[in-house]
């Protein structure tokens, strides 16, 4: 532990640790300008870091796959292990004090504060027994970090089950599989110590925690879903304070009852037609339709013009003078009779 402890100045010293801690405050000041909230703004360095440590991942993890997960055939260099070592460590490092300066209110305890300091000595501990290729090889579980920061950044492209399928796959059940490895293989790879299944084995809860609240997420959702589909329904006039009494075979049913239940019923299905009427927007096509009608009859000649046209306008001027003669002479005739 003292040998561990001393050799922590390492971090200090690391070239590869200053290059990253300022490129990643540079890239952070630069980008942080164009977010708008702060969730944004406190995804930046986690989105870059999460990006790179799952690109770099993704060769170890072929390698892996292709020597049938055998842990000592992952081959690369340590000094290329090492550095992404250092690169993590300057984010986890930056990301604290981002957070304290720009984003404090995101910065949680568990995953913030205690996530990121237990992880730098995680870190260096994996440098210095020389198996930080192990360590590069977990980096795979950075893959549901990076999606579920392109979904603060992007909601369009969130997706829950994506994210979740990804979390289950990286985070739990190749979790486990890694577990298993450095036990199996700890002799081949760590040289007999327990360390790194120790290791991975108590991060595991973490993880764990994580998956259950994601699903309780889920399930929330889903419940909150259901109730609101449910309580949909036809609108109902509340106005009157009485219940409405439903008919029975056994209780009868007044004729009040039945006229006040079947006013209630022709309400509701009056409100429910004018509600979908509005919802299709149905009033402007009546509009249109209107002024089509108007226009319609403004272009049409009158109908004086077209009896003039015709021919029959004499005809019709002689039959209402006739009418209108005929009525004068009831009316005179009407006091003798």
């Amino acid at each position: 532990m003292i040998t561990f402890l001393s050799n922590l100045s390492r971090l200090v010293t690391s070239t590869v640790f200053w290059v990253s801690f300022i490129s990643l405050a540079v890239v952070y000041l630069v980008v942080a300008r164009h977010c708008t909230t702060v969730k944004q703004r406190s995804w930046v360095l986690t989105t870059i870091s999460s990006a790179l440590m799952s690109l770099f991942s993704l060769p170890l993890v072929v390698q892996f796959a292709a020597a049938k997960g055998q842990l000592s055939h992952v081959l690369v260099p340590l000094a290329v292990t090492d550095s992404v070592g250092r690169f993590f460590q300057a984010y986890l490092i930056v990301d604290l004090t981002m957070g304290m300066l720009f984003y404090r209110s995101k910065v949680n305890i568990l995953t913030g504060w205690i996530h990121h300091s237990v992880y730098v000595f995680i870190v260096e501990y994996a440098i210095q027994g020389r198996w930080s290729h192990i360590f590069a090889l977990c980096a795979v579980m950075e893959i549901p970090t990076f999606i579920l920061a392109v979904g603060s950044f992007a909601p369009r492209y969130r997706s829950d089950v994506v994210f979740a399928a990804s979390f289950f796959s990286t985070r739990i059940a190749l979790h486990i599989f890694f577990c298993i490895s450095l036990i199996i293989q700890r002799h081949q790879v760590t040289g007999g110590s327990f360390g790194p299944a120790i290791i991975t084995a108590c991060i595991f809860p973490l993880h764990a925690y994580w998956f259950s609240g994601c699903l309780k997420g889920f399930m929330k959702r889903a419940n909150t879903a259901e109730k609101a589909a449910s309580t949909t329904k036809l609108p109902v006039d509340t106005s009157s304070s009485e219940r409405p009494i439903t008919p029975t075979i056994s209780v009868p049913v007044s004729l009040h009852a039945s006229r006040t239940s079947l006013a209630r019923r022709r309400t509701a299905l009056r409100m429910a037609v004018r509600a979908r009427w509005d919802q299709l927007k149905l009033w402007k096509a009546s509009g249109r339709f209107s002024e089509m009608q108007r226009r319609v009859r403004a272009a049409l000649p009158g109908r004086e013009s077209v009896y003039q046209y015709v021919g029959l306008e004499r005809r019709h001027s002689v039959s209402s003078q006739g009418f209108e003669q005929m009525r004068e002479e009831d009316a005179t005739l009407s006091p003798l009779s």
